[in-house]
């Protein structure tokens, strides 16, 4: 009988399979509201429903297909099984190579990076306030074979790798994201194989801003307080580490695999 992780990897492997491209990420870098302006753009260029869901197999694809609206995928790899396997199994899994690598070879990706610390700093959060997947201190997470600075140095050596390597790519930046439009348009562009119609962006943004997805997520799930640490939907900042306890900062300051890490991020241009 096949376990959680078993079931978990084949429909990704379903999912991914069909996808035209393939944006990889590491958690809390920015993925849903990249899902949600696309899938707006792509609601008015394609004329499909308006949705964030842009390859699930839940969805009618075959009607996106027939409009030839490309389909894309999203994935955190390895750490797209943390919320949907039981902890027991999530705990086995080694940040040694990505588990979807053979069939991102074939594939448009997408690079979507941020400051590792920033996204593992956000990551925690969630996992201790929202999904419950983790219970310690921060000082825990750090040292965490999954969550920890180790593993988190090597995803993000591990996607650095498969970008040097991969000939059909885009990279893009949560930082950038949040202040340009160029990335924004570089990503319409590699997804679309077309020119990018600036009313239909503003339009996406507009709509799918941090405030609309917000306010959208208290009512679904009935919370009144904007500041709810059972929000999904949260204000992405910067610099976090250097809100941390000094100890923490000099812990992060002296792993050196780490700070290799953020070289690769700040080459992918």
């Amino acid at each position: 009988m096949a376990n959680d992780y078993q079931l978990r990897e084949s429909i990704l492997r379903q999912e991914y399979n069909q996808a035209d491209s393939i944006c990889i990420s590491y958690p809390k870098c920015g993925r849903t509201w990249i899902r949600h302006v696309l899938g707006h753009y792509m609601h008015l260029q394609y004329g499909v429903e308006n949705t964030h869901r842009l390859n699930s197999l839940k969805e009618n694809i075959k009607a996106r297909q027939e409009a030839q609206c490309p389909l894309v995928s999203f994935t955190h790899d390895n750490h797209s099984f943390a919320s949907e396997i039981s902890h027991k199994e999530f705990d086995k899994l080694q940040i040694k190579k990505f588990i979807f690598e053979d069939i991102y070879k074939s594939k448009k990706l997408i690079f979507l990076m941020r400051d590792p610390i920033d996204a593992s700093v956000s990551y925690y959060k969630m996992c201790k306030n929202m999904t419950n997947v983790f219970e310690g201190s921060f000082e825990d997470w750090l040292s965490h074979p999954i969550f920890g600075l180790d593993a988190l140095a090597q995803w993000y050596q591990i996607a650095y790798s498969i970008w040097q390597e991969h000939q059909n790519s885009c990279v893009l930046h949560y930082e950038n994201l949040k202040q340009e439009r160029y990335e924004w348009r570089d990503l319409i562009r590699f997804v679309t194989d077309e020119n990018v119609n600036n009313d239909w962006l503003d339009e996406s943004l507009q709509a799918r801003d941090f405030a609309s997805l917000k306010q959208k997520e208290m009512k679904a799930k009935n919370i009144t307080d904007p500041d709810s640490d059972k929000l999904f939907v949260r204000q992405g900042g910067r610099d976090y580490q250097f809100e941390l306890p000094e100890h923490i900062q000099k812990i992060i300051r002296d792993h050196k695999q780490l700070d290799k890490a953020r070289q690769c991020v700040e080459s992918m241009v």
